[in-house]
């Protein structure tokens, strides 16, 4: 026998035996065929991986000869309805060798498994989300699902992998610029996204002025974006919802992680309080780049400072089977000088309770309450003239929710309410030399209410269909000045004729309804087309008179003269998966239409403003496009090619001039691009290496360019502005690539990173100014890059306990 034949029998027989392990079937009995006395029966339990000995969340039950079948959550836990008899029940995951199990059910049952990695499949590397099939079998079109092992694929900034970065690598997702916090979703403002914690809402979620988020991806799991189409639970934007889930403490032991970055050091620890009962999780986070200032040439830079902090404390009670408690905390906090001349201060709480439950064969509930404190400052540190000016934001929330699901049938309904108190803004003076004598404003307060209904529903193994109405109402209440305004004249103080004080009760109340449907038509098992259609409202919105927003941006509730934002939007996409799941192939169009959006006047005053109304302009929103993406799941080459074509425009309605931007003509908003193209590839190196690469091609955002200037007596040089945003700024264009180790030292559970973001070291425009050229007469533009240069990265961590020892 040759050594070629000898290969190939040991291949296989190597082969026949991985299929023979993974046909063969457990066998389960609960009860006894002659003494059953219910038509239904519950099973149910927890599937753990071998490797980790921790909750699988994402495996897919299903149940032969039937179209029954039920995933984990995000603990591990299962639970499915089914008729008294023999079944087939089938445990699957992407990442893990099926388990095939028969099962005799005459009474509830209990199977807990443990399921092994696919450790024979040396292919690759698995880039999935939950489930395979997603793509194509989610009935709502516009929703991304990734957990943290895809983000840790993608290279980011000072090598800290990072929800909101790997966001805006997605088709659809974009920011004005890579120094502003938030993003824009599908044309939507960075205030129309509803960013969620465990469902608890999040108001500030960024760390040195957006170049991080404020969440550490060691402590969260996976993250859902949903672009345009929100389930009727969520609501309160007029854009989009992004809920993070975080990760739960290890049950069964303790275990740890530390590292030291070229941004941050950080740490992990988690473990069980009460093996299997009750868990713990803390994490946290803080800055390491004030070295980096002062190795540049700029004096300026040198003698600036930025820190950051955050922390994230988590705990898990498992009360009794099928009942979870869980209690969190979200700390950050930042503070940024730049030289002498100006400094943001800003920080943000979030904390929850939230219990979860089975109640009974088919209905589920859930409970949540959180308060949150956001805080930010502006400061002006030098001089007679120094001050700091303080604004934020508090807010309750309380949401309660039941969903009754039964095989291709699933009811929720819920109610859901939020107090919001905002700060008052406070001057005072800063340091022993001001002359700034103190002032206050203060802010609104309301009241949202909401209460939801929504049908999921499997037409057949080809159709389903989810439909939801929402009904939300948001009531301003006093204490409040409200001032009054000629009614033939636009707002402003000139035309104030008097006031009204209230000190208490309801000054202002808004109410509507938000119908939501999406439906999902698959042509074959591979190839699916979807529609969708929702109506927003959105009580609060930041108010900012920066092209970007910023930490130190107002969170203005609506009132009498600002009216709440409604949206409508309109989705259309068809999905393609190849037969295995390892390709994706997706076209998606929106159109969205807003009312009541908000802009600013020209030179507008916002801080220390009682007269708020009078420096806003409200008007009409709209923003089309569509979305095209190619991704690869599986190999040792994974990734995707992105490309979004998007239009976001804006313009006034009022009848009076001074609130009129343009004319009343539509113009490109801030944060229109519209071309973006975004390049991700991940490369397997085995046996422990990780080779990642991405490249970014945006159209340049608009500006207000200077047409012309002109030279008073006296040497005044006086610009003339053209209409806004008529301009565009150069075109940007990124490369960033990283590698990543794992077990460097042997068998230790350490990692090593290393980064490289702006590869070629360009110089993209952050902004364009324009400003007097020595004697010159004329004003000329200057660009302005905020990394205009190589970025390299080292980040070191090491884990113990658990499956690393």
């Amino acid at each position: 026998m040759s050594k070629f034949s000898l290969l190939l029998f040991l291949l296989l027989f190597f082969a026949t035996r991985v299929t023979f392990s993974q046909t063969d079937s457990l066998t389960f009995r609960f009860g006894k065929q002659e003494s059953f006395l219910s038509e239904t029966y519950v099973l149910t339990g927890k599937i753990l991986g071998e490797d980790t000995k921790e909750g699988l969340s994402g495996v897919g039950l299903h149940v032969d000869g039937t179209f029954t079948g039920v995933a984990t959550d995000r603990f591990g836990f299962y639970y499915i309805t089914l008729k008294p008899g023999k079944h087939k029940v089938t445990f699957r995951h992407i990442s893990y060798v099926p388990v095939f199990t028969q099962v005799e059910l005459f009474e509830n049952g209990v199977i807990n498994l443990e399921m092994s990695v696919k450790s024979f499949e040396l292919d690759g590397v698995v880039v999935m989300s939950e489930d395979p099939d997603r793509n194509v079998r989610n009935p709502i079109t516009g929703v991304t699902k990734l957990t943290t092992r895809e983000l840790r694929s993608i290279p980011a900034f000072l090598g800290e992998a990072d929800i909101f970065k790997g966001l805006q690598l997605l088709p659809g997702v974009s920011s004005v610029g890579e120094d502003t916090s938030g993003i824009n979703v599908r044309g939507a403002k960075t205030d129309q996204n509803l960013i969620l914690m465990n469902e608890a809402m999040v108001l500030s979620s960024n760390h040195a002025l957006g170049f991080l988020s404020g969440f550490n991806t060691d402590v969260t799991e996976n993250f859902t974006l949903y672009k345009g189409n929100l389930p009727a639970n969520f609501g309160g934007r007029a854009g989009s919802a992004l809920n993070i889930l975080m990760r739960p403490g290890d049950v069964s032991e303790w275990k740890g992680q530390v590292g030291m970055g070229t941004s941050n050091g950080k740490f992990l620890l988690e473990g069980p309080i009460k093996t299997d009962k009750v868990s713990a999780i803390a994490g946290g986070r803080i800055s390491n780049v004030n070295w980096l200032l002062n190795q540049t040439r700029d004096l300026d830079l040198q003698q600036s400072r930025l820190n950051f902090f955050d922390g994230y404390f988590g705990f898990t009670w498992k009360v009794s089977q099928g009942h979870t408690l869980e209690a969190n905390t979200l700390l950050t906090g930042d503070r940024f000088q730049f030289s002498d001349q100006f400094g943001y201060d800003w920080s943000n709480r979030v904390s929850s309770i939230r219990y979860r439950g089975i109640v009974g064969e088919h209905l589920s509930i859930s409970a949540l309450f959180a308060d949150g404190d956001f805080s930010n400052a502006f400061i002006d540190p030098e001089g007679v003239e120094a001050a700091k000016v303080q604004n934020g934001m508090r807010y309750r929330q309380g949401k309660v929710s039941a969903t009754w699901a039964k095989e291709q049938l699933a009811v929720t309904g819920g109610i859901e309410a939020i107090r919001y108190q905002g700060k008052p803004e406070r001057l005072e003076p800063f340091g022993t030399q001001s002359a700034v004598q103190p002032e206050e404003v203060g802010k609104e307060k309301g009241i949202e209410y909401s209460l939801f209904l929504s049908v999921e529903q499997d037409l057949s193994p080809m159709t389903g269909v989810i439909a939801g109405i929402r009904y939300s109402s948001f009531v301003q209440r006093g204490p409040d000045t409200v001032f009054l305004y000629r009614s033939d004249a636009a707002l402003s103080q000139a035309n104030q004729i008097g006031q009204e004080i209230f000190a208490s009760g309801s000054l202002a109340s808004f109410s509507g309804l938000e119908p939501r449907v999406s439906l999902r038509q698959n042509l074959t098992a591979t190839l699916s087309l979807k529609l969708s259609y929702a109506r927003l409202f959105q009580y609060v919105q930041s108010v900012s008179n920066t092209f970007g927003p910023t930490p130190i941006d107002l969170w203005q509730l609506s009132t009498r003269y600002i009216p709440p934002q409604r949206s409508d939007n309109f989705s259309f996409g068809i999905f393609k998966n190849s037969t295995d799941n390892r390709w994706e192939y997706s076209v998606d169009g929106f159109y969205r239409t807003s009312q009541n959006q908000v802009e600013y006047r020209d030179f507008a005053s916002i801080f220390l403003n009682p007269h708020m109304e009078t420096e806003l302009v409200l008007g009409q929103g709209k923003a089309y496009g569509g979305e095209f993406m190619i991704k690869k799941n599986l190999g040792v080459v994974t990734g995707w090619l992105a490309y979004t074509y998007s239009r976001s425009l804006f313009r006034s309605q009022s009848p009076f001039d001074e609130e009129q931007i343009n004319r009343n003509e539509w113009f490109p908003s801030n944060f229109d691009k519209p071309h973006e193209v975004n390049f991700i590839l991940s490369k397997k190196m085995y046996p422990r290496g990780l080779f990642n690469v991405s490249a970014n091609y945006s159209t340049g955002r608009p500006v207000s360019a200077v047409n012309a200037s002109y030279l008073l007596n006296g040497g005044l040089l006086v610009p003339d502005y053209s209409d806004r945003n008529q301009y565009r700024i150069p075109d940007y264009f990124r490369v960033d690539v990283s590698f990543t180790v794992e077990k460097v030292f042997a068998k230790k559970g350490d990692s090593l990173n290393l980064s490289i973001y702006n590869l070629l070291g360009r110089k993209n425009a952050y902004s364009v100014f324009w400003q007097r050229d020595g004697d010159s007469q004329q004003l000329r533009p200057y660009r302005l890059a905020i990394l205009g240069s190589i970025f390299p990265s080292i980040t070191y961590s090491i884990q113990w306990g658990g499956a690393n020892d």
